[in-house]
């Protein structure tokens, strides 16, 4: 039986669904599992997720396309890491992996779409040692406002001697 995780849709594959709640080992999102779904009611739960689809385009190119103007070529938006706040934590398998948190600012007067975040590991020679890519906690950034962000690397901290973040440019 495979699952996902609602957060990361990180998947899983299970030999059964379990009674409780799960934590994702990628981003520490708990969730409870649902039976797949059945037969019965399939052609409802498909008319849902096609109006669903509809709504979510209709809100992207509202949200995202109609309020981002020209002040977008000026990087309206700041994503910066927190550097008093990277610290190593242990999972709970026992291995140790890197917390970053920081914030992401929207300078204009304008309603922004949040793009994904990307944090970037360097080892000790400025190589990159991995790019994660992850959601950021909000989809809109209010004008003036700033949201704060959590994260937790699943590289090995060993080799890591620099994280940086940025905002993922959509092409």
């Amino acid at each position: 039986m495979k699952i996902v995780c609602d957060f990361c849709k990180t998947e899983y594959s299970l030999a059964k669904l379990p009674n409780a709640s799960v934590k994702c080992a990628v981003c520490g999102h708990v969730w409870t599992p649902h039976k797949p779904f059945s037969v019965k009611g399939v052609w409802l739960k498909l008319l849902v997720v096609i109006c669903a689809l509809i709504a979510a385009c209709v809100f992207s190119f509202v949200a995202i396309v109609k309020f981002q103007n020209s002040s977008m070529k000026n990087k309206p938006l700041v994503a910066r890491l927190d550097e008093k706040n990277i610290r190593i934590v242990r999972d709970e398998k026992g291995m140790d992996r890197i917390f970053v948190s920081g914030d992401i600012t929207n300078n204009t007067n304008d309603i922004y779409g949040l793009p994904h975040l990307v944090v970037i590991s360097y080892d000790a020679a400025n190589n990159v040692l991995s790019r994660q890519s992850f959601i950021p906690p909000a989809t809109l950034l209010e004008p003036k406002n700033t949201v704060t962000f959590n994260h937790i690397l699943s590289v090995d901290p060993t080799n890591v001697k620099r994280v940086s973040v940025e905002l993922k440019e959509y092409k």
